[in-house]
């Protein structure tokens, strides 16, 4: 069978490409602190059904980016602590891993790539937005986090075509071509918000010029370029000068204020 970019986004178009899922925990989490009534005891509940996300939760209260004079050692402190809106975003974050892996090798070694790349981008991007603009900068991780969600489920489409899945070169052009669609379509099923949706839709977009203040894609995408600068990566040496985004974030150049330890202990503490 011969997948190609336009047998992907028809099986996409017509409901035939099998998207990830997020797991029940994080999905529970995200319905329940966007119902108005929902309190602090609701989110720590369904947090305790997951033990490994409980203990991460306490964990990240704990760390250096949240840490208050007293150590918490129960959820519910924790996300007393963070807040929900924080809480929201950091399930999903913290569940985020598990859906870039695969049992078959090849697909396994894409999407670990993927995923180490997604970890700086996102870290970056939450110093980023907390540095230079008035965005909540753990949207702004996850929003670095999901931005290649896309690639997932092409590279599991490609698992049905041997000979694209063993040719890096084809392979790397046909997801380049479409993840940002199919990521985008992800996102929505998700339940996520328009600005996170458009971040994996348009962050390779490097002259959107859209009116109005900076957003998530702004910041994802100044990441990315910062992230891959002087590699081979298609945006590796790309113009900063003439990217509307570093112009709408108000900045020349990320040597302006030293972020790499901030950087390690958002990597550290969330990913």
């Amino acid at each position: 069978m011969n997948i190609t970019q336009e047998s992907i986004l028809d099986d996409l178009e017509n409901d035939r490409l099998p998207l990830p899922t997020l797991p029940e925990v994080a999905i529970r989490v995200r319905e329940t602190v966007d119902d108005e009534n929902a309190t602090i005891r609701d989110i720590s509940d369904i947090i305790l059904t997951d033990a490994v996300l409980s203990a991460r939760i306490v964990q990240v209260a704990n760390s250096a980016l949240y840490r208050g004079l007293n150590s918490t050692e129960n959820v519910h402190n924790a996300v007393t602590r963070m807040g929900l809106n924080t809480v929201k975003n950091l399930a999903t974050s913290l569940v985020m891993k598990q859906l870039f892996q695969a049992t078959n090798p090849v697909i396994d070694r894409y999407l670990r790539k993927s995923w180490k790349l997604s970890t700086e981008i996102a870290a970056l991007s939450a110093m980023l937005a907390k540095s230079y603009t008035n965005l909540d900068p753990d949207s702004a991780l996850l929003a670095g986090l999901t931005h290649s969600i896309g690639m997932s489920p092409i590279l599991v489409k490609a698992e049905s075509d041997p000979a694209l899945l063993n040719d890096p070169v084809k392979l790397e052009t046909v997801i380049i071509g479409i993840y940002p669609e199919v990521g985008a379509t992800i996102l929505k099923s998700w339940g996520f918000s328009r600005d996170l949706v458009t971040v994996p839709k348009q962050h390779l977009n490097l002259l959107r010029n859209e009116d109005g203040e900076v957003d998530f894609t702004d910041v994802v995408q100044v990441a990315l370029i910062e992230t891959v600068a002087k590699t081979n990566h298609p945006l590796g040496y790309v113009d900063m000068e003439k990217i509307p985004a570093y112009h709408r974030m108000g900045m020349s150049d990320t040597e302006e204020i030293d972020m790499t330890g901030g950087i390690e202990e958002i990597k550290t503490a969330i990913i």
